[in-house]
C-alpha cells in the first residue's frame, strides 16, 4: 500500500518538474511562435497527461473534481468546425475543403482544417496543462513552487529585457534580433508579447511582497522599538527582494515600449492595490509599498532616460483614428467577417486565411492576426464560442475575487491577489492585441487560471488524497 502511495507522490512531483520545464521552454524559445521549439513543450505536457490518465487507471491519484463541462464543450465546438458537411448544406457555408486523396470535394465550417487541426492540438496542450496545475497545486508547497517559477521566469525574462535595452546587445541568446532593435524583447521577438508575459508574473511579485511587507508589519508591532525590529527581522530581505524585482520588471515593461503592456500593468497594479485594502494590511503600508515602488521605477526611468517610452505614447492619437491603416481599420473588417459568420465562425486558428476575404486595408500585407484577441476569438469559433471563453475567464476571474475576500490564509489570499492582478492584465492588453495567440503567453495565462481554481492544502500525497471543494469544481 505504501508503495503505491510513493509512487503516487513521485508522479506528482515528476510533473510538477516537467510543468514548469515546460513553462520555461515555451518562453524561452521565442514566445513558442517557432513550432518546433514550441513543440518540446507540447510533448513534455501532453506526455505528462498521458503518463497521469495511465497510471490513474490502476489507482486513482487524487480526489480532485475536474471540470468537464466548459473544456468538452469548447474541444467539440472545434471538432464540428473540422467535420465534413454534407453536400447539400454546402450553399449555406463560404468555406471549402477539397480532399484530394479520395478525390472528392468536402465541405466543413473551417476555411481552413489544417490549421483549425493544428490550433485544436495547441488548445488540448492547455487544458491539459490546467488539469495538470489542478492535480499539483492542490499540494501548498507544490502550489508555492509553481509560483515562484512564474515569478523567476517573468525577473529573467525582466533582467534580460534590459540588458538588450541597456546595452544594445540585441540578440535571443545566439539569434541577432531584425525587429525592435531599440526595445526591450527579452527572448520574445515582438516587443509586446514580451510585455504580455512580464504584466502575468509582475502581480505575482507584488502580491507576494505585500505579503511579506504584512508580516513586516506585524513583526514591527511586537515591540516597542520598531525600527530595529524591522531592520533585524528575518522578513525584510524577501520583502526588499522582491520589491526590486517588482521594480525591475515594471521598468523592463516601461522600455519594451508596448503602451497597452504598460497601460495594463498599471490598471492591475492599481485594481490589486484597490483590493489589497480589504485585506489586514493598513493604508499607510499600503501606502509605504506604493511610495517605495514609484520612487523605484521612477528613478531608474530617469536614469536611463524616458524620451523613447514617452515619444511612443505621443503616437497614440495617430494610430487609432478612423482614417489610414491601422488597428481601428483592421478591426473594422473583423467585425464584417463576424457579421457573415456569426454561429460558427470560420474556424480556430484561420483568420489569416479568412480575413482575405473581407480585408479593405495593408491590401499587400498578410494581416495573420486581428490585433484584439475578443475581435479574433469571435471570429473563429462564433459568437457561442466566444462567450464560451470569455465567459468562463470573466467567471474564474469573478471566483477569484470572491475567494480573496473570504479567505484567511495569507498565502492563499496572495495568490489569488496575483492571479487576478495577471488576468486583469492580460484582459485588458487583449483588446488591442493578440497575446492569447502566442503559445508561451497563452501557456502562462492557462496556468493562472488553473492556480486560481485549486485550493493549496498543507497535503502529504503519501498519506491522503485532497479534495476541492464543491464551490471551486468550475464548470463541471
Amino acid at each position: 500500500m505504501s508503495g503505491g502511495f510513493s509512487v503516487r507522490s513521485l508522479l506528482l512531483r515528476i510533473s510538477e518538474a516537467g510543468l514548469i520545464v515546460a513553462i520555461w521552454a515555451a518562453a524561452l524559445a521565442f514566445g513558442g511562435t517557432s513550432p518546433p521549439f514550441f513543440l518540446v513543450s507540447q510533448v513534455i505536457i501532453l506526455g505528462l497527461g498521458i503518463l497521469l490518465v495511465l497510471a490513474s487507471l490502476r489507482t486513482p491519484l487524487t480526489t480532485i473534481g475536474f471540470p468537464v463541462a466548459v473544456p468538452a464543450a469548447l474541444i467539440a465546438w472545434v471538432v464540428v468546425q473540422i467535420l465534413p458537411l454534407p453536400t447539400f448544406l454546402a450553399p449555406s457555408y463560404a468555406s471549402l475543403h477539397s480532399a484530394s486523396s479520395a478525390g472528392v470535394t468536402r465541405y466543413t465550417l473551417s476555411f481552413a482544417p489544417y490549421q483549425t487541426v493544428s490550433h485544436l492540438i495547441l488548445l488540448v496542450t492547455y487544458l491539459t496543462a490546467f488539469y495538470l496545475v489542478l492535480l499539483v497545486g492542490a499540494d501548498r508547497n507544490a502550489k508555492r513552487r509553481l509560483v515562484y517559477a512564474l515569478v523567476a521566469l517573468g525577473a529573467f525574462e525582466a533582467f534580460y529585457g534590459l540588458v538588450q535595452y541597456l546595452t544594445g546587445w540585441q540578440q535571443i541568446f545566439a539569434y541577432v534580433k531584425k525587429f525592435y532593435l531599440e526595445d526591450a524583447t527579452g527572448t520574445y521577438i515582438n516587443r509586446n508579447h514580451f510585455a504580455g508575459l512580464l504584466e502575468m508574473t509582475f502581480p505575482f511579485t507584488i502580491a507576494l511582497a505585500l505579503l511579506w511587507v504584512g508580516k513586516l508589519s506585524r513583526v514591527a508591532k511586537r515591540g516597542e522599538v520598531n525600527t530595529r525590529l524591522v531592520l533585524s527581522a528575518k522578513e525584510l530581505f524577501p520583502f526588499v527582494f522582491l520589491l526590486f524585482l517588482a521594480v525591475a520588471t515594471f521598468a523592463a515593461l516601461v522600455f519594451s515600449r508596448s503602451r497597452m503592456g504598460i497601460i495594463s500593468a498599471l490598471a492591475s497594479l492599481m485594481a490589486m492595490f484597490a483590493l489589497a485594502g480589504s485585506s489586514a494590511l493598513s493604508k499607510r503600508t499600503r501606502a509605504a509599498v506604493a511610495v517605495l515602488f514609484i520612487l523605484g521605477v521612477g528613478g531608474i526611468v530617469l536614469w536611463v532616460g524616458s524620451d523613447p517610452a514617452v515619444s511612443r505614447f505621443e503616437t497614440l492619437g495617430r494610430e487609432y483614428t478612423d482614417n489610414g491603416q491601422n488597428r481601428i481599420s483592421i478591426w473594422r473588417d473583423t467585425l464584417t467577417l463576424i457579421h457573415q459568420h456569426p454561429l460558427f465562425g470560420t474556424g480556430l486558428g484561420t483568420f489569416s486565411v479568412a480575413y482575405t476575404s473581407v480585408q479593405t486595408t495593408f491590401l499587400t500585407l498578410l494581416v495573420d492576426h486581428a490585433h484584439c484577441d475578443y475581435l479574433e476569438v469571435v471570429s473563429e469559433l462564433g459568437l457561442p464560442g466566444g462567450i464560451l471563453v470569455f465567459g468562463s475567464i470573466f467567471w474564474i476571474l469573478a471566483r477569484a475575487v470572491h475567494r480573496y475576500r473570504k479567505t484567511e490564509d495569507r498565502f492563499e489570499g496572495a495568490v489569488c491577489l496575483g492571479c487576478i492582478g495577471s488576468i486583469s492584465a492580460m484582459l485588458m492588453h487583449g483588446l488591442a492585441d493578440f497575446n492569447l495567440y502566442i503559445p508561451a503567453n497563452a501557456l502562462v495565462f492557462t496556468v493562472v487560471l488553473a492556480l486560481t481554481c485549486v485550493k493549496g492544502e498543507n497535503t502529504d500525497f503519501t498519506t491522503r488524497d485532497v479534495e476541492v471543494s464543491a464551490g471551486d469544481r468550475l464548470f463541471s
